[in-house]
């Protein structure tokens, strides 16, 4: 029977050289046990749930500031806001108000996301709450529910308070197992955040935002500019106002 050449060429070879071909043979192996990719999050906009003129608007503050503070938790992806946005266009979401678990599944799969960050916001006698729920896009189960409330003045403390625990809930779906007894990460500190908030600013922040979104450019600088004179350590604001300057 003829030999093959590898066969032949390990005869003939040192044994530095054949430990190096069958190291090279096991690579397919040791390639397939290699750690899964992050999971993709989805922060979509919550329900608002009061009845105070402007406030649903409100809810693109918040999402891009939760995104802002759960990108830096490290085991997850987190989709921008803008393909958020991009995708409600393109559903015509905007028109219909609330988002129900079909239309999140659907959201859900165009985003690529395996889970999602949803819930509502409601103001009543100045106070302001917040209620987030983390779902499986693909079966829509509800994995846990945080929530938060806090006076007007103090807006940033609720939204930090929701990052928190969102995040508390990603460091332990993202764990292995073994890992389970390890102390859980802290959070790294989220860039662009400033000293202190209140929900006018957020709101006037989310207007900008809102205008943004629709093309409406003088309207965005207006609002931006305004954020950061209030809020001069905004950066998230601050770095908004400089991309449409350029």
């Amino acid at each position: 029977m003829r030999e093959s050449r590898f066969v032949k060429a390990s005869r003939s070879s040192s044994p530095r050289l054949v430990g190096l071909l069958l190291g090279l043979l096991a690579l397919p192996v040791l390639a397939a046990d290699a750690p899964a990719d992050k999971p993709t999050v989805a922060v979509l906009y919550f329900d608002y749930e009061g009845d105070t003129a402007g406030m649903k608007l409100l809810q693109k503050g918040l999402a891009q500031m939760l995104i802002s503070d759960l990108s830096a938790h490290e085991s997850v992806r987190l989709v921008e806001r803008e393909r958020l946005q991009e995708v409600i266009d393109e559903l015509m979401l905007d028109q219909s108000g609330k988002v129900d678990p079909a239309t999140a599944n659907q959201v859900g799969k165009l985003l690529g996301a395996r889970y999602l960050v949803m819930g509502g916001y409601f103001d009543v006698m100045n106070t302001l709450r917040v209620d987030a729920r983390v779902v499986e896009t693909e079966t829509g189960r509800i994995i846990r529910s945080v929530g938060a409330g806090s006076t007007p003045d103090k807006f940033l403390t609720l939204e930090q308070t929701l990052a928190r625990d969102l995040h508390a809930i990603f460091e332990e779906l993202t764990t292995p197992a073994s890992d389970a007894n390890r102390p859980p990460a802290k959070p790294k500190p989220a860039k662009g955040k400033p000293r202190k908030l209140t929900r006018d600013t957020a709101l006037r922040y989310a207007r900008a935002l809102d205008a943004k979104d629709r093309k409406d450019l003088v309207t965005a600088k207006k609002e931006l500019t305004a954020v950061v004179k209030e809020q001069p350590d905004f950066q998230l604001a601050s770095k908004e106002l400089a991309l449409l300057m350029k």
